[in-house]
């Protein structure tokens, strides 16, 4: 299990990586659009979109990253009462939860993606299921992690202390 760890953390390097670029390359085109907007008078039809579809991957991904890092957001007023074996059950059953969620996140994106698929979007003329392909592949990355938050956690042999170095 800890080899599938290692394996889940450098897949998630890579998406840093990847997340990174694809940031890079969102700001890029927006600065590029407002130039050319307000200073030459030449909007760019197609960067809105292509900014907006970027922001949809990179909302997945960040998420996934944050899951698998446990920095998501959450009310923790329970766990945080709760010793450690208890605490560490709570959040499995919780991950657990979440991966049904992320399956019908999945089912459910990749039926949206199957009723798009004849639309092209309006600037790019790029079919919509690219942009919607977010939803399942975001879905995907998000169970990942979360099955390694899950593996982390049956792991654990004892509560690390803030400061502490495992």
């Amino acid at each position: 299990m800890a080899g599938l760890l290692r394996i889940i953390d450098f897949f998630n390097k890579c998406l840093m990586i990847l997340l990174g670029v694809v940031l890079g390359v969102m700001s890029i085109v927006i600065i590029i659009q407002v130039l050319s907007r307000y200073i030459f008078g030449f909007p760019l039809p197609w960067s809105e979109e292509l900014a907006r579809y970027l922001m949809s991957y990179s909302i997945f991904v960040g998420a996934a990253l944050a899951l698998r890092n446990q920095q998501l957001i959450a009310v923790e007023f329970i766990s945080e009462r709760l010793s450690f074996n208890p605490r560490r059950i709570l959040k499995i059953v919780i991950n657990i939860i979440g991966i049904f969620l992320f399956a019908i996140l999945f089912i459910q994106g990749f039926e949206m993606m199957d009723k798009v698929s004849s639309q092209l979007s309006a600037a790019m003329q790029i079919s919509m299921s690219i942009p919607y392909a977010s939803i399942p592949i975001g879905a995907i990355l998000l169970t990942i992690n979360a099955i390694a938050v899950i593996i982390e956690l049956v792991l654990a042999k004892e509560e690390v202390k803030e400061g502490e170095v495992a």
